[in-house]
């Protein structure tokens, strides 16, 4: 995957400088932009999109995402500048055809100044080059593929940042995790061939042999797969400590389901990651989730505010929000509303009008940004996290027992 990103664009060339040339800069007002200049006249409202998994067996996470983003623009009044605030969703499902679907009716709007989202690093690779064509940047929610934000990444992924951490971070504490404290010594890894699970695996082998850990098996199945047999009994032949597999939630569900018919892996541990954070992988697993583990963010370790922001979400949607996925959203638009004030400029009859590339640029200038889940401030690359990582357990088959902390329990640190 890195070397087919590499392979498309260098990263020299700048990401809106491939699409409109400096010498088409347009003016606007008091703006001039080198790749446009959008005008909101008085008392209309700053549309940021928002697209994620609004459907499918990882819905929650999209829903949540999206509310996490109504709260923050909430939490600043409804409005940036004396301007309302509006949120415009798409589905993006978790799917490429979705990011791609999503991210063109997004990039149809011209009134659209930046999108927060995808979900999911397939759709985040297939809608980039849709929203850069159309000059707007979008920050991350849930796409942590390490290639979105590499060095060598190509010129039309310069307009993403994001504020879930990157998936090296999170193979590195798995890593860290399973040799350190569990002191496994040999792992089999299940990935779907999608950006975010073949690249955190990828991460996870390279860190696991580099702590003296043994990769026995490192096998691939289809997101459509239902039979997990051949593949499992494949591995039960190298009886490893560890099977790493952060699919997604249909076929981990067949994974933990179909294990127990394997005999030689009926003591073998089981890791998966964020991507199954929600009360769907319990029962798409049933009795079989108990003493699932997976490597997700961790609430308790987010910022002292985010305890109000629970309390807010309950009140307004009649339900605790799932795992962190949605104070994400909220950072990624709160970041986004942040550049808002540092590139917008008025004319003398109140109109608002926002450069393109101003904005690209601010965003990537933010640093020590308060988000809900720590200090915000970006990298070269448009890394932003605050990252923060704990393993967490499944102690019950009950769906309506999820609660972060309770159903799954957080184990470490």
């Amino acid at each position: 995957m890195l070397k087919e990103f590499a392979a498309v664009v260098s990263l020299t060339t700048l990401l809106m400088t491939t699409i409109v040339s400096s010498s088409s800069a347009e003016t606007l007002g008091p703006v001039t932009d080198d790749i446009g200049v959008v005008k909101i006249a008085k008392g209309d409202p700053i549309l940021i999109g928002g697209y994620t998994s609004q459907s499918g067996g990882d819905t929650n996470q999209g829903i949540d995402e999206l509310r996490g983003a109504e709260i923050a623009i909430a939490d600043q009044g409804g409005k940036v500048l004396d301007f309302p605030v509006k949120l415009l969703g798409e589905d993006a499902q978790c799917t490429a055809e979705g990011g791609q679907t999503a991210a063109t009716k997004l990039a149809g709007n011209k009134q659209i100044i930046a999108v927060v989202g995808p979900t999911c690093s397939s759709g985040a690779r297939a809608g980039l080059p849709i929203l850069a064509n159309a000059g707007i940047p979008s920050v991350g929610i849930g796409a942590t593929a390490p290639a979105l934000t590499a060095a060598d990444r190509p010129a039309e992924f310069k307009g993403f940042l994001r504020v879930v951490p990157n998936d090296l971070l999170s193979a590195s504490f798995t890593v860290d995790y399973a040799v350190s404290k569990l002191g496994l010594k040999t792992v089999a890894t299940i990935h779907d061939g999608s950006p975010y699970t073949e690249q955190l695996v990828r991460a996870f082998e390279k860190d696991f042999t580099a702590k003296g850990g043994i990769v026995v098996a490192s096998e691939a199945i289809s997101p459509t797969d239902t039979d997990m047999r051949p593949v499992l009994t494949r591995i039960s032949t190298k009886k490893p400590d560890l099977i790493f597999t952060p699919v997604f939630t249909s076929s981990i569900g067949f994974i933990l389901r179909q294990l127990p018919e394997v005999p030689d892996l009926a003591k073998t541990t089981v890791i998966g990651g964020e991507g199954v954070f929600s009360a769907n992988v319990i029962e798409a697993a049933g009795k079989d989730i108990v003493g699932f583990r997976l490597v997700g963010p961790s609430t308790e370790l987010f910022s002292e505010r985010f305890p109000v922001f629970v309390k807010k979400f309950k009140d307004e949607y009649g339900e605790a929000p799932t795992g962190g996925f949605s104070a994400y959203g909220y950072d990624a638009t709160l970041l986004t509303l942040d550049a808002i004030k540092t590139a917008a400029k008025t004319d003398a009859e109140g109109n608002l009008y926002i450069g393109r590339k101003a904005l690209h640029d601010a965003m990537m200038a933010s640093k020590n940004v308060p988000g809900l889940t720590g200090m915000l401030s970006c990298n070269a690359y448009g890394d932003c996290s605050a990252a923060t990582y704990a393993v967490w357990q499944f102690v019950s088959d009950d769906a309506s027992s999820f609660a972060p902390g309770e159903n799954p329990k957080r184990i470490y640190p």
